[in-house]
């Protein structure tokens, strides 16, 4: 059952799922994909469908968040992406996720946490 969602979630509840648990709002998470705000309202709130190099990130994304909210409570999961980490050279792990080398390095991160490494 889990697999069918992760295979095809849906477009709108996914976004807006992920800005909400990391605080962001549709402008910041506009920026941080590097596309218009319009393009998020079009993805959230009318259902079309980004192209694919986009939904990539943005499934990558769902599944950093899923990974957190895993190994973290849910109330956690936004302050550890928003403040700075010693171990990311004082950056957010927030900051990061602009990029793919960026959230596969938070992913990393994430699995290590939840293995206790």
């Amino acid at each position: 059952m889990r697999q069918a969602a992760i295979q095809n979630p849906s477009v709108g509840p996914t976004i807006e799922a992920i800005r909400k648990t990391l605080g962001l709002s549709q402008e910041a998470l506009a920026r941080l994909l590097g596309i218009s705000v319009r393009t998020i309202v079009r993805w959230e709130k009318e259902g079309d469908h980004p192209p694919p190099l986009e939904w990539e990130r943005i499934d990558l994304l769902r599944e950093l968040v899923e990974t957190a909210m895993d190994i973290m409570d849910e109330r956690d999961v936004e302050n550890w992406f928003a403040k700075p980490k010693e171990f990311l050279s004082g950056r957010r792990p927030l900051d990061l996720l602009s990029s793919f080398p960026g959230i596969l390095q938070i992913r990393e991160v994430l699995e290590k946490v939840r293995w206790g490494i």
